[in-house]
């Protein structure tokens, strides 16, 4: 383990660190957690959902390699994803390689003997049990519709971690259900999050918040069109309450950003906002990804000394 006890001791204050989902626009945001964790901004907890959970696992991992690689190397394994995943039942995006399976791989000595760059996304877990900072991954659950939290006691080891955040990063339609406990769980960007966990931080009595988003400033959703409408009413004939879920996502979260923006206007929230997204939830060039991070990276870079004197 690289880092001290002393080098991960809280020194933000009472502030959550919040990031937001985006499938494969968190490549952007990798590059966030870079600069945070370079520059030894230690938050008390972190909140994430979907794509957004696994920066969330890898700031508390302390680990900015992983967090690179799991967006700008791992989609462009054959394995990852893809069409030919899709019509096999595996998803388009394989979440189950992706995260339990490559993190097994990763760990592996056969990987570490030939230093492949695979090993480099073995998620670090004698660190993550460390650091004092806490963590909070969202899921919905695909019976009820309602929304489930793990905190970090409930992931004592990586394959632990990795489900929940498998579970996070079931994108509907495109990405098969997890179970967790023996429960099956959905994309966490679904639930009341909404994509950003701002209501969970706030009901763990946080009163500042840092808010990493993947979406630029201004951005609203626009609502369901009708064929996503029929599509979800279709895919989720048997689960009701998903449904519900999906046609309400689109003004709720609207609305959450709205309050976000007030936020920031009352110097409550800091937000991070690309200045321009240069890719979408699907993409699959690592070369793009790779881009993607780079433009996160130098935007960070420009904005922390922003964030220093935000957060004061």
């Amino acid at each position: 383990m690289g880092t001290t006890a002393a080098e991960m001791q809280v020194n933000t204050g009472s502030v959550a660190l919040i990031f937001e989902g985006g499938g494969m626009r968190n490549a952007y945001t990798a590059g966030v957690l870079t600069v945070l964790l370079r520059e030894n901004l230690n938050f008390p907890k972190v909140y994430g959902v979907s794509a957004g959970a696994e920066l969330a696992a890898d700031y508390v991992a302390r680990d900015a390699r992983r967090a690179f690689g799991m967006f700008c190397e791992a989609p462009g394994l054959p394995e990852a994803g893809g069409v030919a995943m899709f019509v096999t039942g595996h998803g388009f995006f394989n979440t189950r390689f992706v995260f339990s399976e490559l993190s097994e791989i990763a760990a592996s000595e056969k990987a570490k003997a030939e230093h492949s760059t695979v090993a480099d996304l073995a998620f670090d877990e004698a660190t993550f049990a460390a650091n004092p900072a806490d963590l909070q991954i969202e899921a919905l659950d695909l019976e009820t519709g309602a929304t489930k939290a793990w905190t970090k006691a409930a992931m004592p080891n990586t394959a632990e971690v990795m489900r929940r955040i498998e579970a996070s990063c079931s994108y509907p339609v495109f990405t098969p259900s997890t179970t967790v406990d023996g429960r099956a769980y959905i994309d966490g960007g679904m639930g009341t999050s909404h994509g950003v966990c701002l209501a969970s931080a706030k009901a763990d009595g946080f009163e500042r918040f840092f808010i990493v988003r993947t979406r630029e400033r201004g951005f609203r959703l626009k609502p369901l069109s009708p064929f996503k409408r029929t599509l979800y009413r279709a895919f989720y004939a048997r689960h009701p309450a998903v449904f519900r879920e999906l046609l309400a996502r689109p003004a709720l979260y609207n609305a959450q950003l709205d309050e976000i923006d007030e936020l920031e206007r009352k110097g409550i929230a800091y937000q991070f906002c690309p200045k321009e997204m240069p890719v979408t939830y699907m993409t699959g060039s690592t070369a793009k990804l790779k881009s993607a991070y780079e433009a996160g990276l130098a935007q960070a870079e420009a904005e922390v000394d922003s964030w220093r004197a935000w957060l004061g």
